[in-house]
């Protein structure tokens, strides 16, 4: 079904990927699991984690986060404890992806449990709060389709990419 790059092609069984649109939400480096979902919020039912993220950094943030939504940041996303309620209450907010340049130990994998593609990119600085992007993962790039600079994913390998189809294919 056509050449992807280096990472082989696609079998006529295989789905492919959607391209996922949405609106970014930057943060710095070492944003915690815990600064995603209070510690004190993460035995709710998802509907409700939704409503509380970032509760402790903004209590305003939550309710602005819409489905399509793009979580952006730095190095070591996801650090410290509660990764997987965290990871649950983003995909419960309807978020597409989460971007970074580094994820902490184990918080890839929980976003990926959650239905969440967890992609790393060099620099993930160059997306801002508010600017639309668009996720390509069959071509391993992230497009800034408010300034125009592409970045290509980091750690899409055979195994992601699979995982990714079992989940989102189409």
């Amino acid at each position: 079904m056509g050449d992807r790059g280096g990472r082989g092609t696609l079998g006529p069984s295989e789905p492919r990927l959607p391209v996922l649109t949405g609106r970014a939400w930057a943060f710095a480096d070492d944003l915690a699991a815990a600064d995603i979902l209070p510690a004190r919020f993460a035995a709710l039912a998802a509907a409700e984690t939704a409503r509380r993220l970032f509760a402790d950094l903004d209590g305003t943030l939550a309710a602005r986060i819409a489905r399509g939504d793009v979580l952006v940041a730095g190095v070591n996303l996801g650090r410290g404890a509660g990764g997987p309620a965290a990871a649950g209450a983003l995909a419960a907010a309807g978020m597409i992806a989460v971007v970074a340049r580094t994820f902490a130990a184990g918080f890839a994998d929980a976003l990926l449990a959650a239905g969440l593609p967890p992609l790393e990119v060099d620099a993930p600085a160059m997306f801002h709060t508010g600017q639309r992007l668009r996720v390509n993962l069959e071509a391993g790039v992230i497009a800034n389709l408010s300034s125009g600079d592409r970045l290509p994913v980091r750690n899409l390998t055979e195994d992601l990419l699979a995982a990714l189809r079992a989940r989102l294919g189409r």
